[in-house]
């Protein structure tokens, strides 16, 4: 996937059902950069499935997006992991919405404080974390 994709701001995604560890679809031949696009053939493959985790790139190496989030609430996947090009990985899950505008400004607070856009981005999820309920957790060496 990183690979695939490396040099370009390009996502790749992956759909895996948890019950039998298939991949049960996949969208790797995206055109816009930094989104993934469900195609009908995704959208239609995944709706069998109870408990799918999704796994997907981050060129930009920033971490799980509000859209991310929303994504994995909207369509009840139990998991999701982001693999970013800069060796981070982040485990994500959503059990509610969270309005794109409330964490745009939950992010502007922090730039305003002086945080580069990624460590805010960072912060703005812990502190959501707080009022909503969404894990969001990057997965270190400690975690083994």
């Amino acid at each position: 996937m990183l690979l695939h994709r490396s040099g370009t701001l390009f996502e790749d995604m992956y759909w895996i059902d948890l019950d039998t560890l298939e991949v049960i679809a996949r969208e790797i031949d995206g055109t816009i950069e930094e989104e993934i696009v469900y195609t009908a053939k995704t959208q239609k493959a995944i709706q069998n499935y109870e408990h799918i985790l999704t796994i997907h790139s981050h060129p930009n190496s920033f971490p799980p997006s509000i859209s991310d989030l929303n994504s994995n609430y909207i369509n009840n996947y139990s998991i999701g992991i982001i693999i970013c090009h800069n060796g981070k990985i982040y485990m994500y899950t959503a059990d509610e919405f969270i309005s794109q505008e409330y964490y745009g400004l939950t992010v502007a607070a922090y730039i305003k404080q002086g945080y580069a856009d990624d460590e805010a981005q960072v912060l703005a999820l812990e502190e959501l974390q707080t009022k909503f309920s969404i894990q969001v957790k990057e997965v270190t060496d400690d975690d083994a």
